[in-house]
């Protein structure tokens, strides 16, 4: 009997209790594109409980196969997935996001239609708490992000990478799959390469996605701060992918501190800290306004708050990735974790 699939479905995962159990039900809800589809789950050995449910879904979803990733990381779970998947597709879905039912169907037919590498749609960021919609909130925003194309809604058309991806088994493993070296930025590093091999990469803004971010201001900053940092990574292999909008975060950071300390040695600097400070509050503040003052008031300081670790944690990260590179010494907050 023939085993292949359309379409394989790699889901990374590392301790999601909270989310799993919603995220696999949503997954197995898929419309069957034509070859069916499996739905393969690379567990970096949670230790939350998320396994526990895992395997109660399990006997509600024979199919469901539940792969052990001892590296923990996100590439290397893609990575064995790829190489164990039975699709001429591989579909990549997070955990913490809820796809349309028509999801692989409109993938598959987007991917034949354009030839390109990867496809793909935009995210669609929602909140159930405070925490979570102050983040949607500010996601929402160019400041924010810095302008990318596949942080648009509204974009439609080729990009530099899109969120999960829809890829043709077959290519991915001609160019090599995921770089195991990248913890975060992964997507990012792939997409390049596939790029830079003559391929395209399209994003489509009638296939939307629900993203739940981060649930706590420092679980977010935490979160940019491993992208800022592996952004210097990805640089220092692909130096034709920097942009100056990678620059900014750190630019700001390295302003406040360099500021900061002089005005304690030197307190006619002290007025220009307080002149630079104010300009970056002021420009946070006007734009968090804008974000929420036809919505929810009570999320301005949130948003603020929100915005503000974003660019700080970007910051730190890529600057953190500099002096680190610099002394050869790998802080472990950002090279070991991935979720």
């Amino acid at each position: 009997m023939d085993s292949n699939k359309k379409v394989s479905v790699l889901i990374p995962c590392r301790n999601e209790v909270k989310n799993i159990e919603a995220c696999i039900r949503n997954v197995f809800g898929f419309e069957k594109p034509e070859g069916d589809f499996e739905v393969m789950i690379v567990d970096g050995m949670s230790d939350d409980g998320t396994r526990d449910i895992l395997l109660k879904l399990q006997e509600q979803y024979p199919t469901l196969v539940i792969l052990d990733n001892p590296e923990r990381t996100v590439p290397h779970a893609m990575n064995l997935g790829i190489t164990q998947a039975k699709g001429e597709y591989i579909v990549r879905t997070d955990v913490r996001c809820l796809h349309p039912k028509n999801y692989l169907k409109d993938l598959i037919k987007l991917s034949e239609e354009t030839g390109a590498d990867n496809v793909g749609g935009v995210l669609i960021p929602l909140g159930n708490t405070y925490v979570q919609q102050c983040v949607a909130a500010a996601y929402r925003s160019r400041i924010t992000m810095g302008g990318a194309l596949r942080d648009r809604g509204d974009f439609a058309g080729e990009t530099d990478a899109v969120y999960g991806g829809c890829f043709r088994r077959s290519r991915l493993i001609e160019v090599g799959m995921y770089d195991e070296s990248m913890v975060r930025n992964q997507d990012d590093e792939l997409s390049f390469r596939l790029r830079k091999s003559g391929g395209k990469i399209i994003q489509s803004g009638r296939i939307k996605i629900q993203y739940f971010p981060r649930n706590k201001f420092r679980q977010l900053f935490k979160q940019f701060m491993q992208y800022g940092y592996w952004k210097v990574a990805i640089m220092k292999k692909h130096p034709a992918q920097l942009s100056l909008r990678h620059f900014v975060p750190a630019v700001l950071v390295a302003g406040f501190a360099l500021l900061g300390v002089t005005a304690v040695l030197n307190k006619f600097v002290l007025g220009a800290f307080f002149l630079y400070a104010g300009g970056y509050v002021s420009l946070i503040l006007l734009e968090s306004l804008r974000l929420t003052f036809f919505e929810k008031m009570k999320l301005l300081p949130g948003v603020m708050l929100a915005i503000v670790s974003i660019h700080f944690g970007f910051g730190a990260g890529f600057i953190t990735a500099l002096i680190s590179n610099a002394v050869r010494i790998k802080p472990k907050v950002v090279e070991s974790l991935s979720r």
